[in-house]
């Protein structure tokens, strides 16, 4: 009887010790990651597709340009194989051995990826365990033309050129105005005329007490109209530099300027969320054109200059009829305020560009919008159609100019050389070259079949 009992109980102790040695195997780490991991996804990975999808909605808030969680990114190829605090995150070739892998599944006690929201479903995590297995593809995302930091060609302004505000080409010329000033924007403000086919400065108008921020050629290329921040809009001569007019009537700065296509009438924009429309043969004020409810940012007149387009950080485009000087018409659908317009050569279409981070295309016969552009990390601080109407160049506070294709709204360009800010673009009439002034003081030209800057 002793017998049996003992034998029983060795029959039982190595039963649980082959059961307690089996519960050990399958607890172990290794074991629980290939148990529990969802498996790899049987597809070649498209990063654009498959990955940037996943990494937008659940990690790049946390771990992207503007926020580095435990100094970890996951914005480029080359962060996201760095370490940060996390720690090597990434073993290429290796999702299951790969701690990110963990984290995101939720096997790690410590680390939760994505701290708060919805999990990953067991399909997102199989992509990235592909995306590892597959050696980490990024080819397929939107490459940013990386150029090298060039001494690029720099606006002399009077003193010292802080910031680029506005830029206008004269038609035909190769003269190109910048106006500016320093940061402050009640000290001294400048014009300077350039000729980009050479890269050299031409003249200067005189100094202005403020700010200039905006500026403009009449249509024959004989004069020249600017805007500033003391409230006043100046028009000069461009052979003799001599001023011709001081137009005052506006309570706050000037914002915009803009001539219409005959010549005969300036248009000014301003912080007093007001439009002005001056006769200028007869320097004197024929207009006030009121119904924006915030500052008015841009403007551009109708082929026939029967109509004036009016963009204000109201987050609306006025129609106003010229002639009777009435509202005859707005178009709605940006979400924040609109800095910039332009309007295409056959006078059918309205590019916007707002604090919203988008891009508007607009039918102008139907008052509708027909394409919403989407790529900016910031403000689209301006735009500007090519003379074809086939290209829409635009410039953000995100330090980017985008090219795009206006027909699908694709991007196929992106050129990346100021150190802050752009202010303004202009196309040269080949539509093969584009300008761009920025807040860091600099202009730069762009060959855009070539998609680099011209050095002079």
């Amino acid at each position: 009887m002793q017998h049996n009992f003992v034998d029983t109980l060795r029959s039982t102790s190595l039963k649980w010790s082959s059961f307690a040695l089996l519960l050990a195997v399958i607890l172990s780490p290794s074991s629980t990651s290939a148990l529990e991991l969802p498996p790899a996804a049987k597809v070649k990975i498209n990063y654009a597709e498959h990955i940037e999808p996943i990494l937008k909605k659940a990690c790049i808030r946390c771990h992207g340009e503007k926020k580095q969680k435990s100094d970890y990114r996951l914005d480029s190829r080359e962060a996201t194989l760095k370490s940060g605090e996390i720690g090597g995150s990434i073993v290429l070739g290796k999702s299951a051995e790969s701690p990110f892998i963990k984290y995101v599944a939720g096997l790690d006690e410590d680390i939760e990826m994505p701290p708060s929201g919805d999990p990953l479903t067991d399909k997102e995590i199989g992509l990235l365990r592909a995306w590892i297995d597959q050696g980490l593809p990024w080819s397929e995302v939107a490459k940013v033309e990386k150029v090298e930091k060039p001494k690029a060609y720099k606006a002399s302004l009077k003193g010292k050129a802080e910031r680029v505000t506005g830029l206008a080409l004269a038609n035909g010329s190769g003269i190109l105005a910048a106006s500016g000033g320093q940061s402050l924007p009640f000290r001294p403000g400048n014009v300077t005329l350039w000729d980009i086919n050479t890269g050299k400065e031409v003249g200067q108008l005189p100094a202005q007490a403020s700010l200039v921020w905006a500026v403009a050629f009449s249509p024959d290329g004989t004069k020249i109209a600017t805007g500033s921040y003391k409230k006043e809009v100046k028009v000069f001569d461009v052979k003799s530099g001599k001023e011709l007019a001081t137009l005052a009537g506006h309570k706050n700065w000037i914002t915009y300027v803009q001539f219409s296509n005959n010549g005969k009438i300036l248009a000014t924009g301003s912080e007093d969320a007001t439009i002005k429309l001056w006769d200028i043969a007869a320097k004197k004020e024929i207009g006030t054109l009121a119904g924006h409810k915030a500052t008015v940012r841009s403007l551009a007149f109708s082929k026939d200059d029967k109509t004036l387009y009016s963009g204000s950080q109201d987050k609306t485009v006025k129609i106003w009829n010229v002639a009777e000087k009435k509202e005859v018409g707005a178009l709605a659908g940006h979400e924040d305020g609109i800095f910039s317009m332009s309007l295409s050569s056959d006078g059918k279409t309205l590019a916007t560009g707002s604090a919203d981070s988008t891009i508007r295309i607009w039918n102008l016969a139907e008052k509708k919008e027909i394409k919403k552009i989407a790529g900016h990390k910031n403000w689209v601080t301006s735009v500007a159609f090519s003379p074809d109407g086939q290209s829409l160049a635009s410039g953000s506070y995100d330090k980017l100019i985008k090219v795009w294709e206006v027909s699908s709204g694709k991007e196929v360009k992106s050129l990346d050389g100021h150190e802050s800010a752009i202010w303004s673009l202009v196309y040269t009439p080949d539509g093969n070259t584009v300008v761009s002034g920025s807040q860091d003081g600099t202009i730069k030209i762009w060959n855009t079949r070539k998609r680099k800057i011209m050095r002079f």
